[in-house]
């Protein structure tokens, strides 16, 4: 009893820098949020969330005013102060690729602690990184994963019209500090579009289908599968709403179709 009564002293001082952050970029951040009655008060839940810009945790956090646990891939946490700036200020937990797999279970046992408790989001980018381009990057499995692991609904969170930056080549834009500062300012004052899409429940009948036993080992490919479609689905009616409202970022492309990436990163052929 005594040890949680530190920790919770020790969360709250070590929030303090994120806290405050946040509320200070808020004053700067001009968001719009469609359907926001759909992000619920009292449970958690996962938050699938198309990633643009360099910016995207913070402008979010500043928008709902929620508190969200990220999901960021490792090479994001490279040095002490990039790591530093990505748990205290984005609040995000580092996943290792498969070379590094083992060093995953710190972070899995993490967040599934976090999913036990009554009243957090976890946000993960089902692309897996930044994409400057339009439309989606083929979408990763890992929300889903994340979703049939731990019972979780998954709501999906587009965000339309985020400045995206320049892909140079450039070291300023490759450091991923200065890019993030980059990012931060470029997209304050400018208007972003938040749209919360219906949540997708694991367990639902669309989803489990034929399925009868959702524990079968047999089975939950099939059914991450299913998560997975359905949630792109959702970003693509979500996609096609913004560009109803505001038209799209880009006249010359459609927002509402999914790019592969395979030709720009072969390596991603088995990811």
């Amino acid at each position: 009893m005594f040890g949680n009564f530190i920790k919770k002293i020790s969360d709250f001082f070590y929030g303090i820098p994120r806290v405050l952050f946040i509320n200070f970029y808020k004053l700067f951040t001009r968001t719009r949020i469609f359907n926001f009655k759909r992000l619920p008060g009292n449970k958690s839940v996962i938050l699938a969330i198309n990633h643009t810009a360099d910016a995207d945790p913070i402008i979010l956090l500043a928008a709902i005013k929620r508190k969200i646990c990220f999901i960021a891939e490792s090479e994001n946490f490279g040095n002490w102060l990039t790591s530093f700036f990505m748990r205290k200020f984005a609040n995000c937990i580092p996943v290792f690729n498969k070379d590094n797999s083992f060093k995953n279970a710190k972070s899995f046992k993490e967040l599934f602690n976090i999913a036990k408790k009554k009243n957090v989001f976890l946000g993960i980018f089902p692309e897996g990184m930044l994409n400057k381009k339009n439309g989606f990057k083929e979408f990763r499995k890992g929300a889903a994963y994340l979703s049939y692991k731990t019972r979780l609904p998954i709501i999906p969170v587009y965000m339309h019209n985020t400045n995206r930056g320049t892909e140079s080549k450039r070291w300023i834009s490759n450091n991923r500090i200065t890019r993030g500062i980059f990012s931060l300012v470029i997209n304050a004052y400018r208007k972003i579009h938040i749209f919360i899409g219906e949540p997708i429940n694991p367990i639902a009948e669309n989803i489990l289908e034929e399925f009868k036993d959702f524990a079968n080992p047999i089975n939950y490919k099939k059914i991450i599968n299913n998560i997975n479609e359905a949630l792109k689905k959702e970003f693509l009616e979500l996609a096609d709403e913004a560009d109803d409202l505001f038209g799209t970022e880009d006249d010359n492309l459609s927002g509402s179709n999914f790019i592969d990436d395979l030709d720009e990163n072969p390596k991603k052929l088995n990811s």
